[in-house]
């Protein structure tokens, strides 16, 4: 008799385990834009909140999870929760979402075309492959995914995108050293008025700017050119700056920025003679810094490798006062204490203000007043019916974010500015 007893709580501690955490079919894995990462997971928590569910984040650079249950969760109770506990995002049959931006936009293609990604474990707080039976709900596009060049698309399935409904912004940053250079050079050329000072970064007027040729001529592929040749140098007109090393953190060939940059700067891929570009670093340099991004030097550039938004800002925000670094990230990147500013484009600010955290930054008012048309409308690609009907839900939050940062919503793009859903269409008041 005693021995029965024994089993029995085996077994009924066994049945316990086996539903502890969501079950596997409740946990949603996404891949695809960095741009929107912010957004999306504040967009996603909140349909946990209207279910009545209390949202729990997960983040680690490019990875995150969201869990939605009746309480907070942590590491140490996440997988002994009951799945009972667990509550579906609203308008969803998931309780969990994971996605990994790692690959940028075109993640979304790989993943739904069986590509293998890791994810944001909540119970080992730890980037690991995903449980079998998790469903795979495709991720969003910052460009559609016809826009990569050839070689990215490969012999990938391109599934179809739909429109989200937003807009986002794009910038070009500068470590803080760059900016300084920057601004010293164009107040002594007399294109920062005189009493600008360098901290005066909420007026548009005393902050440096960079010619949308001054950046194309960076991102292209011609190591004999005017950037490669004076490096620093080429940014600031300063003789004495030549051959100082200029550091460029390109995104990888499957991020949706660096499609977006590509396609804004070098015309790509809707020129019919486009430039040609930069390549992406695939081998480490002898002379790279030890730890680092993939990166190699040509000319008096260093061209690095940037698999997500968080590697450009942390190569920006290196306190190296000889750190000269440009790049370039999506609006919503507003984080507080950070040493890496925003340039003018073309003479435009993206903003409010150049240091990103500062109170009241929209990052999209000079979009909506069409003076400012660095800017892309997100799609997604669910792939599946279940892919599909999962972003419809996450497009509507998306769309109803109270002033989100950098992204411009469906209502606002509707009364504005618009590219009509095109990678190649130039922006237009409706």
């Amino acid at each position: 008799m005693q021995l029965n007893k024994i089993v029995c709580a085996v077994m009924a501690l066994a049945a316990g385990a086996a539903f502890a955490a969501p079950l596997n079919s409740r946990i949603a894995l996404s891949a695809g834009a960095s741009a929107i990462q912010g957004n999306l997971t504040l967009a996603v928590r909140n349909l946990c909140t209207a279910a009545s569910g209390v949202p729990t984040s997960f983040i680690s650079g490019n990875f995150t999870t969201v869990v939605c249950a009746n309480t907070a969760v942590t590491s140490a109770t996440y997988s002994s929760k009951p799945n009972a506990d667990f509550i579906n995002f609203s308008g969803t049959s998931f309780a969990e979402f994971r996605v990994n931006v790692s690959n940028g936009s075109f993640g979304n293609i790989q993943i739904l075309n069986g590509n293998v990604f890791t994810f944001r474990n909540p119970a080992t707080n730890t980037n690991i492959a995903a449980p079998a039976g998790a469903v795979i709900v495709g991720g969003a596009n910052d460009v559609e995914p016809s826009a990569f060049p050839d070689p990215t698309i490969g012999n990938n399935i391109l599934f179809p995108s739909s429109p989200v409904g937003v807009a986002q912004v794009f910038g070009v940053a500068a470590s803080n050293a760059l900016y300084t250079k920057m601004f010293d050079a164009q107040k002594a050329a007399g294109t920062i008025p005189a009493d600008c000072g360098v901290n005066s970064t909420a007026a548009s007027f005393c902050i440096p700017s960079i010619g949308k040729a001054q950046m194309a001529t960076i991102m292209a592929a011609n190591e004999f050119n005017a950037a490669y040749s004076k490096g620093l140098g080429f940014l600031t007109g300063n003789p004495a700056d030549d051959a100082v090393e200029l550091r460029y953190v390109r995104r990888v060939d499957t991020s949706g920025t660096q499609a977006s940059a590509q396609n804004y700067f070098l015309g790509l891929p809707c020129s019919k003679a486009p430039l040609s570009i930069v390549a992406e670093p695939t081998a480490e340099d002898p002379t790279s810094e030890a730890g680092g991004l993939i990166d190699v030097k040509t000319g008096s550039i260093r061209v690095y490798a940037a698999g997500g938004t968080s590697d450009v800002r942390n190569e920006l925000n290196k306190a190296n006062g000889a750190n000269f670094v440009i790049g370039v990230v999506s609006g919503e990147n507003n984080q507080s204490g950070q040493f890496w500013r925003w340039l003018r484009v073309n003479g435009v600010p993206i903003g409010e203000n150049a240091v990103p955290g500062t109170a009241g930054i929209t990052n999209s008012n000079t979009m909506k007043n069409g003076t400012y048309d660095f800017f892309f409308e997100t799609t997604y690609s669910g792939g599946t019916p279940a892919g599909e009907a999962f972003w419809t839900t996450v497009s509507a939050a998306l769309n109803t974010l109270p002033a989100p940062v950098g992204l411009v919503n469906a209502t606002d793009l509707a009364a504005g500015y618009t590219k009509g859903g095109l990678t190649c269409s130039g922006a237009v008041s409706n």
